[in-house]
């Protein structure tokens, strides 16, 4: 199933027909994402910033340089990314 976020716009209306005519599932935009987590940012950025720039043979060779890289973050920086979360 795809799901498609709407928002008002007269050129909406063109799409609306499209995603009507196809099937595809309306989903109001949400006020808030609950699907947005301290590692989109945090980890994620962390992680790039430690691989940027490197080029890689394969994928066991991505996993183990990604593993790597999640190793070298203290986990002190764990816990203050999670506990910032819950004093916001």
């Amino acid at each position: 199933m795809q799901k498609w976020s709407r928002r008002s716009s007269p050129k909406n209306k063109s799409k609306e027909a499209f995603l009507a005519a196809k099937q595809i599932t309306v989903l109001e935009h949400p006020a808030y994402s609950p699907d947005l987590a301290p590692s989109d940012f945090f980890l994620f950025p962390k992680i790039k910033k430690i691989l940027k720039g490197r080029h890689f043979d394969d994928t066991d060779d991505i996993r183990s340089n990604t593993t790597a890289a999640l190793k070298a973050i203290p986990q002190n920086q764990f816990q203050n990314c999670f506990e910032g979360r819950i004093r916001r």
